[in-house]
């Protein structure tokens, strides 16, 4: 079976769907028997669903955004998408829902807010005003089988209107686009693609989750490991500001269990460092980026590893 699956999550800005296999292999070689696996900054859960896909340890998703939490609760009860998932998001409904407080937090607000900004930065429209009115013609077309919008952007794809799933007509319009030389992205569809590929996961109904902040997540089980991808410092503004990393370390610090640590820099030991492609900026994802992992110390640790 394999450890990757870059699908895997919502995504968010800082995301670590390029590495959390890798992140999860470091510390599953690190540490034999680990009972429970606490996500406890999880994000986009990139982390615990590649944890509860390919390992056996119980694994809880904690994310104080209570809009994100919404959605990865409605994912994982679910069976079925509402039908709100394919309707076209404008601009007006978009700034009424990222601007949502956290109590009015709902799933939909957490599916605009992740799923229609711009670099996944939850505060800008994903589509610029020049080209809003074809991406919106597009989705038309893709998504209601609307003729009238074909006309509208004078192509003619007639086979489209026969083809029965939503993926299958955008794979057949893009390599149609493509042909004819028009790079025409809609990652608002490939986005929904991905949100259904986490509702299908098999084991989707175990995933423990919580909207608390981190520290007051009751940890238990007999050998638990707890991973933090806390906001970096100097890096993009998240939706919870004011995020204290004293504080922060102080409490890893001083709590007796294993806590691995997602920065840049940390006064804790360095166990691995991960080249890639940047998530944080939302104008440059060639951008090549060293992110690191940190250890608090705790736990016993096997002296021999891959890594």
């Amino acid at each position: 079976k394999t450890k990757k699956n870059m699908s895997l999550g919502i995504p968010y800005m800082g995301s670590k769907r390029k590495i959390a296999s890798e992140i999860l292999n470091v510390i599953s070689q690190r540490h034999e028997n680990i009972s429970n696996f606490y996500d406890l900054f999880g994000g986009g859960a990139s982390v615990s669903l590649n944890a509860l896909k390919n390992y056996k340890f119980k694994v809880h998703y904690n994310e104080l955004n209570s809009h994100i939490f919404s959605l990865i609760k409605y994912l994982k009860i679910s069976e079925n998408f509402d039908e709100k998932f394919y309707k076209w998001i404008d601009r007006e409904t978009f700034f009424k829902n990222i601007n949502k407080s956290n109590e009015e937090a709902d799933w939909f607000s957490g599916f605009v807010m992740s799923c229609w900004s711009f670099g996944n930065g939850q505060n800008s429209y994903l589509y610029g005003k020049n080209i809003e009115q074809d991406k919106f013609n597009a989705h038309n077309l893709i998504v209601n089988k609307d003729l009238s919008s074909m006309k509208k952007m004078k192509i003619e794809i007639p086979e489209l209107i026969n083809i029965e799933t939503i993926q299958k007509r955008k794979l057949v319009f893009c390599n149609f686009m493509k042909k004819n030389k028009f790079r025409f992205d809609l990652q608002h569809l490939e986005i929904i693609q991905h949100l259904s590929e986490i509702q299908q996961l098999e084991k989707i109904q175990q995933l423990e989750i919580s909207n608390l902040s981190f520290e007051l997540v009751k940890i238990e089980g007999k050998n638990p490991i707890i991973y933090c991808d806390i906001p970096y410092k100097g890096t993009g503004k998240y939706k919870e500001d004011g995020f204290n990393h004293d504080n922060f370390y102080q409490w890893a610090s001083e709590i007796n269990f294993p806590v691995y640590i997602s920065e840049y820099n940390s006064d804790f030991e360095e166990v691995h460092a991960f080249e890639h492609n940047s998530s944080l900026s939302a104008t440059n994802n060639g951008k090549k980026t060293i992110e690191k992992l940190f250890w608090n110390g705790k736990g016993d640790v096997n002296k021999h590893t891959l890594f």
